[in-house]
């Protein structure tokens, strides 16, 4: 899913001059917005490694389908729903962004192609939590390799009119992740109707359940809710982002997608442990659920550490491959030193969401999400870089002169405090996540039957 948006940066990114920084910014700007509409699927798609683990781990094979038939239900309502929500509300939210004048209409029709998608890639979230929570990791990814490889080909030709096509520039981009997130949808039932058909809900299994859908409310909600809260949290900080105008949007674009590109092997390791953790403890085999933690992090923590010192050491490289702009890559520069360090805890962050995720304790996963930006990150943002200081009932006395002794370190590049803050939130996050995996109520979660 990452990938979708990396390839697209990358090609708009060749457009060249102010055309390519407006592109760029575009897409980033986009990315929050889609992750935080997409926020609650991704939450019932938790609730789906959860509970269909447990039964498969319990060898209960025929309440597999009946939860099944629910989810359809429930996938089918949620994504109708925040379309609707999103595109009526699409003008206002750009505006709340403070999105820059001369990319607001392209923008806005940028947005109104990938949110249509979201329903597509529903289908996605719907599948992949079902593969996952079976132990089958493998099917989706081929899936989406397949599509992606589709996107990184026919976005140029989009782009930039190649062959008979005409030049879409930005809104190249758009179309052609609308059409692969379609093609996406229809693999996903292919796969599942070739693979897996037994599964398959009975036409009296579609008629809604309220029982098995508050189970799935349940541990969904607050997975989304949690989802929703960070994608949220990314939506306030990229109205700080747009504040300071495209050079910082580009960056932190080019920002996200690279980190993303190092998070996403080992987040992708964390649904595996989810998967992991709740089959193992429907068969009540807590060692091995001990036993499969430690390899978890011993990996993520490779990938991360590399991840990391190769940020370190080449952020100007990195910075310059999608944009050759000597003001974008000297912001780009020190933003990815930063990224590099705070990557690590993110590391830890994904191993304890593996593990409260597969047992079903998505309340606790919420909680410090919650903490991580709304007490931590952006209060920090806002404190770091000075802004608090545009309130006017904080420009007089002793509190504006601790304002400002505070924000002095980065009165130069103010900005700084977006990947500052993201440091320090992530180091007590990990903290406080690690505390709560070592109370071990995690293993006392109950799945209704």
């Amino acid at each position: 899913q990452t990938f979708y948006n990396l390839a697209d940066t990358f090609w708009l990114g060749k457009l060249g001059g102010d055309t390519a920084r407006n592109a760029v910014s575009i897409a980033g700007i986009a990315f929050p917005i889609i992750f935080f509409f997409a926020s609650f699927g991704m939450g019932l798609a938790v609730a789906g490694v959860a509970i269909i683990s447990r039964f498969r781990g319990a060898g209960e094979y025929d309440k597999i389908r009946e939860i099944n038939g629910q989810f359809m239900i429930v996938f089918s309502v949620i994504a109708l729903l925040f379309i609707i929500i999103s595109l009526s509300s699409l003008g206002f939210l750009l505006n709340l962004l403070q999105t820059p004048p001369e990319i607001f209409d392209l923008a806005r029709n940028y947005m109104q192609v990938t949110i249509i998608g979201i329903f597509f890639m529903f289908f996605f979230l719907a599948y992949q939590s079902f593969s996952h929570g079976l132990g089958d990791t493998l099917t989706p990814m081929k899936i989406q390799l397949v599509t992606l490889t589709l996107n990184v080909i026919i976005d140029p030709f989009l782009i930039f009119g190649w062959w008979i096509f005409p030049r879409y520039e930005a809104m190249g981009a758009a179309y052609a992740t609308f059409f692969c997130r379609f093609l996406t949808a229809l693999l996903c039932i292919v796969f599942f109707m070739r693979k897996t058909k037994h599964f398959m809900p009975k036409r009296h299994e579609l008629v809604p359940d309220l029982k098995q859908i508050r189970m799935i409310l349940k541990i969904g909600i607050p997975a989304s809710i949690s989802q929703s809260m960070i994608s949220f949290g990314f939506l306030v900080l990229q109205g700080f982002v747009n504040s300071y105008g495209t050079v910082v949007i580009s960056v932190n674009a080019i920002g996200n997608r690279m980190v993303s590109l190092f998070m996403m092997p080992a987040m992708g390791l964390s649904h595996g442990l989810a998967a992991i953790v709740g089959q193992n403890l429907g068969a009540n085999n807590i060692s091995r659920v001990y036993r499969s933690i430690r390899h978890t992090f011993s990996l993520v923590m490779l990938i991360m550490i590399t991840g990391g010192v190769l940020m370190y050491l080449n952020g100007a490289e990195l910075t310059r491959l999608f944009i050759n702009d000597p003001a974008v890559i000297e912001v780009g520069t020190r933003m990815f030193r930063l990224v590099a360090v705070s990557s690590v805890f993110f590391g830890i962050l994904f191993v304890m969401m593996g593990v409260f995720n597969g047992s079903g304790q998505t309340v606790s996963a919420m909680m410090f999400n919650v903490t991580r930006f709304y007490v931590l990150r952006v209060p920090l943002v806002y404190l770091l870089s000075g802004k608090l200081l545009e309130l006017p009932f904080l420009q007089q006395g002793f509190i504006a002169d601790f304002l400002s002794r505070i924000s002095m370190p980065l009165s130069a590049y103010p900005y700084d405090a977006l990947w500052w803050s993201m440091l320090f939130s992530n180091i007590i996050a990990a903290s406080l996540a690690f505390y709560i995996y070592r109370k071990g109520k995690w293993q006392e979660v109950k799945i209704d039957r």
